[in-house]
């Protein structure tokens, strides 16, 4: 999401210089931090995903020699057990040799699974996976991020009104959940959620994931999840997450917390493309959030990571029995890719400074990300500034599944709408022109084309 809205990223991806901006992280678009009494302090913005000011929405550098696998500036040895992923053997980390980016150049042979990877998926939740590899590489859905933080802005009938039609996913964030002040918003996503299904459409949500150890404390509104602005890591210990830490506990804590939402939505009958821990490798691996930062005790910040994810699948599907989840993985980078059981989809984030209008594809892109499972996955844009042209993705190939226009973080109506934080109102990304040919293009879904499931 992006960061608040001052904040901004470039970044040089495969030759394309991106301009990522986060929403109060990696993973959402400039959204303002909640409003509050003039004479209180607000909590961090949450704008664009991305949160650093150079980002880049590509995999880190890597390379591979005999014996070592270069991963975010650093060497690691290759483990003498090829698993396909991070290891810990003899007191040390290592990576398998198959895992190391370097050596991962190549599409998958390997076909789409049929079914998700929870294999106790609700009904709907399996008709959506079916429908979704059933338009891939065929169709692109369309989508839209709400405006987390504020709660009169409904993003829906902006696109509506300037299209004449409905995205067929709308994006929620649980940013704000957990927070107690009175001026607190972004607390009504779940229901905001649970009423765009009743419509027909097909929800999404992220998690800019604020400061574990202040929830349930004084503290809990002036909690982050920016890097630089929490002191929060992931606890790991010999190669798997310390469960005696008080780290644990609190990151527990914050699972159960928004384990509640999921479990309204699922007693809705809503079924979520769950995108957590977004943007986790920032730009390079320098972490723009607390679970990807960098690390000082030898262990590599992508295994943390991994470890995190792996623990929240398993905490929210077989201790929760949460089964109306798509994992949707937004790692942005292959060594922190945590396992083709753990992740239905993959996305990238993308906001491209070069762009200038014209709609690129992102073939580039599409198919970095393509590489990064062993199996083949479906790929998303899960957050976008430029609308690639529909045309062009059917020229090139660059079939993303979805693509998520970030939300309009210059919200008051009088300002002008040609500000650089409204990712979709007014032109400054998308022309009006070019808003309309995508939503009424033959090879993009709107909520009005989508199949009763």
């Amino acid at each position: 999401m992006k960061s608040p809205a001052n904040l901004i990223k470039g970044a040089v991806c495969l030759g394309i210089t991106l301009l990522l901006t986060a929403c109060g992280g990696g993973g959402g678009g400039g959204s303002p931090a909640p409003s509050k009494p003039a004479s209180s302090v607000a909590p961090a913005s949450s704008a664009p995903s991305s949160s650093s000011s150079s980002s880049v929405l590509a995999s880190s550098s890597s390379s591979a020699t005999q014996g070592k696998c270069l991963v975010d500036g650093m060497q690691w040895d290759f483990c003498g057990t090829d698993d396909g992923s991070w290891g810990f053997e003899n007191n040390r980390y290592c990576i398998a040799k198959k895992f190391c980016p370097a050596n991962r150049t190549s599409i998958p042979a390997q076909a789409t699974r049929m079914v998700p990877v929870d294999p106790d998926a609700d009904v709907k939740t399996q008709a959506i996976y079916s429908y979704l590899r059933s338009i891939q590489g065929q169709k692109t859905l369309s989508g839209q991020q709400d405006l987390t933080w504020k709660d009169s802005i409904d993003m829906a009938e902006r696109v509506h009104t300037d299209t004449g039609r409905y995205p067929a996913i709308m994006g929620y964030d649980f940013m704000n959940y957990g927070m107690t002040a009175t001026w607190t918003e972004g607390l009504k996503q779940t229901e905001e959620a649970i009423e765009y299904a009743k419509k027909g459409g097909l929800v999404a949500f992220a998690w800019h994931w604020r400061d574990p150890a202040l929830l349930n404390t004084p503290g809990v509104n002036d909690a982050e999840f920016y890097t630089k602005d929490t002191n929060f890591q992931i606890p790991v210990k010999d190669g798997i997450l310390d469960a005696g830490s008080a780290a644990y506990a609190q990151i527990d804590a914050g699972i159960d917390l928004i384990a509640i939402e999921l479990k309204k939505l699922s007693d809705a009958g809503v079924s979520v493309l769950w995108r957590p821990l977004h943007e986790a490798s920032g730009n390079n691996g320098d972490g723009w959030f607390w679970w990807g930062r960098m690390r000082a005790d030898g262990v590599p910040q992508s295994f943390a990571q991994i470890l995190l994810w792996r623990h929240m699948y398993d905490r929210l599907t077989n201790h929760h029995g949460l089964h109306n989840l798509l994992w949707v993985w937004n790692g942005q980078n292959a060594a922190w890719y945590p396992g083709d059981e753990y992740a239905d989809i993959v996305s990238h984030d993308i906001y491209d400074s070069s762009d200038n209008k014209t709609y690129k594809s992102q073939i580039g892109i599409y198919t970095q990300a393509r590489k990064y499972s062993f199996e083949k996955k479906m790929v998303a844009l899960s957050e976008n500034s430029y609308i690639p042209d529909p045309d062009k993705i059917a020229t090139d190939g660059a079939w993303w599944l979805w693509f998520m226009v970030w939300n309009d973080g210059h919200v008051a109506e009088g300002e002008g709408f040609s500000h650089k934080d409204n990712y979709w109102t007014g032109e400054y990304y998308n022309t009006n022109i070019h808003k309309t040919k995508v939503y009424n293009h033959d090879n993009v879904i709107t909520l009005e084309e989508l199949p009763d499931f």
